[in-house]
């Protein structure tokens, strides 16, 4: 991970949010949970860049569209891929269309939300996403807010 600025300001996510996520389906779920985040760590955030190596240790929360593609107790992201390839893709037609959609982005261009809890990256925003960041086999450094804890470093 290299940290590209230290202090991010909650409306500068915001703005970007809005930019990248304006019109999608899961846009008021996101915003809920960067609200969430922004809450817990009192608005301190810091912009990233991840290698593939660091998305690999991503852990995924609960997520489910008719069918259980992470199950409750989360999945890093090459775990929650896997899964993802043995489900039937007619019966989460909805999670489908939006992963196989984002395949096609530019992902040096996107951003996602993680928090680090016990020193673990987890998932903020950007389920979708990662998830196709994997399936498609994607290698390109990923841009990430990060959610920092008060009593934690900025720098890790």
């Amino acid at each position: 991970m290299r940290i590209l600025k230290e202090a991010v300001p909650f409306d500068e996510i915001l703005t970007c949010y809005e930019e990248e996520n304006r019109g999608s389906e899961g846009h008021d779920v996101g915003l809920q949970y960067l609200h969430c985040a922004n809450t817990r760590c009192k608005g301190r955030w810091t912009l990233a860049s991840l290698s593939s190596g660091d998305i690999a240790n991503v852990m995924l929360p609960w997520h489910r569209h008719d069918l259980e593609v992470i199950p409750w107790s989360g999945l890093s992201v090459p775990a929650a891929v896997q899964r993802l390839k043995q489900l039937p893709k007619e019966q989460m037609p909805k999670c489908w269309k939006r992963i196989s959609g984002i395949g096609r982005r530019d992902f040096s261009q996107m951003h996602i939300a993680l928090e680090i809890e016990n020193g673990v990256l987890k998932h903020v925003d950007g389920v979708h996403r990662l998830l196709a960041y994997g399936l498609f086999e994607k290698d390109h450094d990923v841009l990430a807010y990060i959610a920092r804890y008060p009593g934690m470093p900025a720098s890790r």
